[in-house]
C-alpha cells in the first residue's frame, strides 16, 4: 500500500464523500456488534443533515453532540457541515452545569445526547431552553417523561439530502471546546479550510496508508481533530471503544487487525503494563501527544514493541499541526517534540516580546494553515492570543541547534519563587528519574516568604515503599535549593483533563482545601 494524496473539495464533509466513493463497501465503523460500511455512514450522514434541516437548522446554526464514544459521532461530524451548519462536540465528562455554560456560549439549535448525558440535564431543562436549544435528540431510548425526541426515529424517516449547502473555506465548520484547565472552557472555531489543512498535514506527517485500521479509545470529542478526520481521508476502518481499558485495547487490536492507534503518555503507561508478551503483528504505528513523554516510558515502549513506529506530535485545540517527532528520532531526540510540521512556522519570544536568541527559552508563537478562526463570539479572548498572522501558544519552549523543539511548560505555570523562575517540567523530570515514581506534577502555590513555593505531587510505582523524606533527599542531590519542592504529596492518582493533560488547577484546589482545614 502507498500513502495517498487526495485532492478534496474545500469542505469538511467531502472527506467522507470521497472515501465512500473510493471504497463504498469497506467497513468504516466498527462498534461492538455494529458494523457500517462507508456507503452506509455516508447515507446516515446525509439523512442526519436532512433531519436537521427539517428541524430548521440552517447555514451557520450550531448543532451540539454530547455523548461518550459511539458510532453516531462519525455521521454527526460529517453530516452537520453538509448544511453549512457548525458541529460542536461537547466533553462527555462534563456535569449538567458545565454543559449549560458551554451551550449558553454557542447557543445551538439542536442538542444530541446519549442516555447518561440526558440524565445529567434532567434538572436543567429551563436553563437549556434559555440557551436557544429548540430540540433535544436522544441517541438512546429514554423514559417517556424525558423531554427528548428519538434520534433514530428522525434519522429513519429522513430522506437523503438532495443538495449540499454551498460553503467557502473560511466558513466555520466545527467548534471545539478547550480543556478549561486554567479557567472556563472556550469554544475554538475551526473552518472548513483549517480542518482540511489539518487532515492533509496529519495524513502526510503520520504516513497514513490507504485502508488503515485504527482504534479509538481516547474521547472522540477531542481526538477527532488529529485522528478520526485524517484517517477517514485515507479510508480507514474506525474501530471505536466506548472508553479506555488497557486489556480491552489489546484485545481489540488483535481481533480487528488494528494497524494504528492514537494515545497519550498516561494511557501508554497502562498499555505497557498490560501488553501481551508479543504485541499483535498488525500494529505498525502508535501516535501520541497531549503531554510530555517521560524518557523511561518511551524507552520501555520501544524496547517492548520494536516493530511499532512511535510518532509524537505537538499542537493544541486552537492550532493542531505544529511539530512532529518521527519514529527514527524518538530516542535520539528524547525529551523534544520534534521539528515543525509542513506549513508550520514557529518562533520564540523573550520576556520583552522580542525574538529570542538561538536556543533561548520563551513563549512559542505559531503560524500555519491549521490555525483556528478565533474563540466563538469572544473577540477579547481571541485578541489576547493572536500576534499578527500567528498565535501566542502560551507554551514555553526552546529550539536546539538542529531545530528540535523542547517544551518547558505553560506561561501561566511558571513558578516565581524568591526572585527565581522555576520550570515545572524540569522538576517533574527529576522526580520521574526515581525508579519508585510512576507519575509526577509540580505546581506553584502562594507563599508569604517566597512569593510562591514549589509543591510536587507524585504517584508511586506498585510496591514502592517511598516516603516524602526519601524523595526530598533524592531532589536535594539533583536540584538547586530554590528548585526543590517544599512539599511532596504522595497521591494515588493525578487528576487529568478529558484529553489526558494534568489538571493543575485541581491540584491547587487540593492544596488550598488542606490549608483551609
Amino acid at each position: 500500500m502507498m500513502a495517498l494524496d487526495f485532492e478534496t473539495p474545500p469542505r469538511l464533509d467531502a472527506i467522507l464523500t470521497d472515501a465512500a466513493a473510493r471504497a463504498p463497501s469497506r467497513h468504516a465503523v466498527v462498534f461492538g456488534d455494529t458494523v457500517w460500511t462507508y456507503a452506509e455512514v455516508l447515507d446516515r450522514a446525509r439523512r442526519l443533515a436532512s433531519a436537521l434541516a427539517a428541524l430548521g437548522v440552517q447555514k451557520g446554526d450550531r448543532v451540539a453532540f454530547w455523548a461518550s464514544n459511539r458510532p453516531e459521532f462519525v455521521e454527526f461530524l460529517f453530516g452537520v457541515p453538509m448544511l453549512g451548519a457548525i458541529a460542536a462536540p461537547l466533553d462527555h465528562w462534563w456535569t449538567g452545569t458545565d454543559a449549560v455554560v458551554a451551550l449558553d456560549q454557542i447557543r445551538p439549535k439542536v442538542l444530541i445526547v446519549g442516555a447518561p448525558e440526558a440524565a445529567k440535564i434532567a434538572g436543567h431543562h429551563d436553563a437549556i431552553a434559555a440557551t436557544g436549544v429548540a430540540c433535544v435528540l436522544s441517541l438512546d431510548e429514554l423514559p417517556a417523561e424525558r423531554s427528548c425526541d428519538a434520534y433514530p426515529r428522525h434519522l429513519a424517516r429522513a430522506t437523503t439530502l438532495p443538495m449540499l449547502t454551498p460553503v467557502v473555506p473560511t466558513d466555520p465548520a466545527v467548534i471545539f471546546f478547550t480543556s478549561g484547565s486554567t479557567g472556563r472552557s472556550k469554544g475554538a472555531v475551526h473552518t472548513h479550510g483549517s480542518m482540511l489543512a489539518a487532515a492533509r498535514i496529519m495524513s502526510l506527517e503520520l504516513g497514513l496508508l490507504d485502508g488503515e485500521r485504527t482504534l479509538h479509545f481516547l474521547p472522540l470529542f477531542s481526538s477527532c481533530l488529529e485522528h478520526l478526520i485524517p484517517l477517514t481521508r485515507v479510508g480507514a476502518t474506525h474501530v471505536i471503544l466506548p472508553h479506555f481499558d488497557a486489556p480491552g485495547v489489546w484485545e481489540a487490536v488483535r481481533a480487528h487487525g488494528v494497524t494504528h492507534f492514537d494515545a497519550v503518555p498516561t494511557t501508554l503507561r497502562r498499555l505497557l503494563d498490560a501488553a501481551p508478551p508479543t504485541p499483535p503483528p498488525s500494529l505498525r504505528m502508535i501516535s501520541y501527544a497531549s503531554e510530555r513523554m517521560p524518557a523511561p516510558l518511551i524507552t520501555a515502549l520501544i524496547a517492548r514493541m520494536p516493530q511499532v513506529a512511535f510518532i509524537q506530535f505537538y499542537g493544541m485545540i486552537e492550532h493542531l499541526c505544529l511539530t512532529v517527532l518521527s519514529a527514527s528520532d524518538q530516542l535520539r531526540k528524547i525529551g523534544t517534540v520534534g521539528r515543525p510540521m509542513v506549513g508550520a512556522q514557529l518562533s520564540i519570544l523573550d520576556a520583552q516580546n522580542d525574538p529570542a536568541g538561538p536556543q533561548a527559552s520563551g513563549e512559542i508563537v505559531a503560524q500555519s494553515p491549521t490555525l483556528f478562526a478565533g474563540y466563538w463570539e469572544d473577540d477579547a479572548a481571541t485578541a489576547q492570543v493572536m500576534r499578527g498572522e500567528g498565535m501566542r501558544t502560551g507554551d514555553i519552549g526552546r529550539f536546539d541547534d538542529e531545530g528540535f523543539l523542547t517544551l518547558e511548560g505553560r506561561v501561566k505555570e511558571m513558578i516565581k519563587t524568591g526572585g527565581h523562575t522555576v520550570i515545572p517540567t524540569e522538576i517533574e523530570s527529576v522526580l520521574l528519574g526515581h525508579p519508585g515514581v510512576s507519575d509526577a506534577a509540580v505546581i506553584g502555590v502562594p507563599d508569604e516568604q517566597w512569593g510562591e513555593a514549589v509543591h510536587a505531587f507524585v504517584t508511586l510505582a506498585p510496591g514502592a515503599p517511598l516516603l516524602e523524606v526519601d524523595l526530598k533527599s533524592f531532589c536535594q542531590e539533583r536540584l538547586a535549593g530554590y528548585k526543590r519542592p517544599k512539599v511532596i504529596h504522595i497521591v494515588p492518582e493525578l487528576p487529568r483533563t478529558g484529553i489526558g493533560k494534568i489538571a493543575r488547577r485541581l491540584l491547587r484546589d487540593q492544596v488550598f482545601a488542606v490549608r483551609a482545614h
